[in-house]
């Protein structure tokens, strides 16, 4: 029997990219020996008899004093409506023998939610934790009693290698090619629908659900592709990982806050693509991006038109030497490692 339980609860339906990390940090953990996965998915009607089967096993598992390793928040159906409910959960662990794997903070996150505002007192009686990275460990160390946080840098993102992942250079004089990868709507990507064509000294794909079209000849839709394929769909130069507004310096909304302390999914896709990325100089992901000089850094998006992009072709080196890494599992071996 492995020392570690790996306890796992995702939206089973869910159509973007919601179970991608936490169901690759599954499959990395067993292939590697380390942990024994317990893993559950809920589906429309299933909340309820998933979260009895959860409760049953976890008391099971501590009456036999498993090491329990708790991938968090969870994934109900009804995802915030449940949420609650599902901490209950939390409840059932023995502290002392639970090591939490955060990959977010939802009270930081959606604030306007209320059900999160109880989330750091769900959280509260627990001393180890996996975390995004520096910026998450000082704030978990200021509100919560921490005894060990092992950071995990980076998620790892599982693809196949054979498929064939290849970024083309940028030419000189050549307009770049920008991908964004996610959530189009206006709701979640409002800088989209701000961007003006004239302004745009570079041409963006976008790969995702759908919001609404664009009045823009210089955003070109390129459909929405499963998690695991999406690497390899994407065409481009660099990846884009941004939120809210277009200018940082006017966005004072909770999502571009919740940028300082977060790590991007969206950062290890464009990785396992191979793709250089642009991110608000601002955010967590702003170090990883400095260390491994696989990108470059904004206040705004029409500093695109101005990037000096001289080192590019050591960028898209670097990109795809810390792809490789985050293809084969590299940062969910060496944080397990930690433990």
């Amino acid at each position: 029997m492995n020392k570690y339980l790996l306890v796992t609860i995702v939206e089973g339906a869910m159509p973007d990219a919601g179970p991608k990390a936490p169901g690759d940090i599954c499959k990395i953990a067993e292939a590697a020996g380390m942990a024994e996965n317990l893993f559950l998915c809920t589906r429309e009607g299933m909340d309820y008899p998933v979260l009895l089967e959860a409760m049953y096993r976890l008391k099971e598992a501590v009456a036999e004093g498993r090491e329990i390793i708790l991938q968090y928040p969870f994934q109900p159906y009804f995802y915030h409506e449940y949420q609650a409910l599902y901490a209950q959960l939390l409840t059932c662990l023995d502290p002392e023998r639970t090591i939490v794997l955060l990959h977010d903070l939802n009270h930081l996150r959606l604030p306007e939610r209320t059900v999160y505002q109880n989330e750091l007192e769900w959280l509260r009686p627990f001393r180890r934790f996996i975390v995004h990275n520096r910026q998450m460990e000082v704030y978990l160390r200021k509100h919560l009693q921490v005894d060990q946080c092992i950071r995990n840098e980076v998620f790892d993102y599982l693809c196949a290698d054979e498929e064939g992942i290849t970024c083309r250079g940028l030419s000189s004089g050549e307009a770049p090619v920008i991908v964004f990868a996610g959530n189009l709507s206006i709701h979640k990507a409002p800088f989209l629908y701000e961007l003006r064509e004239e302004e745009m000294n570079y041409r963006m794909r976008l790969y995702g659900r759908r919001g609404a079209s664009f009045d823009n000849s210089k955003l070109n839709y390129c459909g929405s592709y499963a998690a695991d394929v999406l690497p390899h769909r994407l065409r481009g130069h660099m990846g884009l990982i941004w939120d809210g507004g277009a200018d940082a310096l006017t966005d004072t909304s909770a999502q571009k806050n919740y940028n300082r302390y977060n790590m991007p999914h969206k950062f290890s896709c464009y990785m396992a693509a191979g793709l250089p990325v642009i991110a608000w100089k601002e955010a967590a992901v702003a170090d990883m991006i400095r260390e491994y000089h696989v990108g470059y850094l904004i206040e705004k998006l029409s500093d695109i038109n101005d990037l000096d992009l001289a080192d590019y072709e050591e960028c898209l080196k670097n990109a795809g030497e810390l792809g490789s890494r985050i293809r084969e599992g590299y940062f969910t071996r060496r944080f397990l490692g930690k433990l």
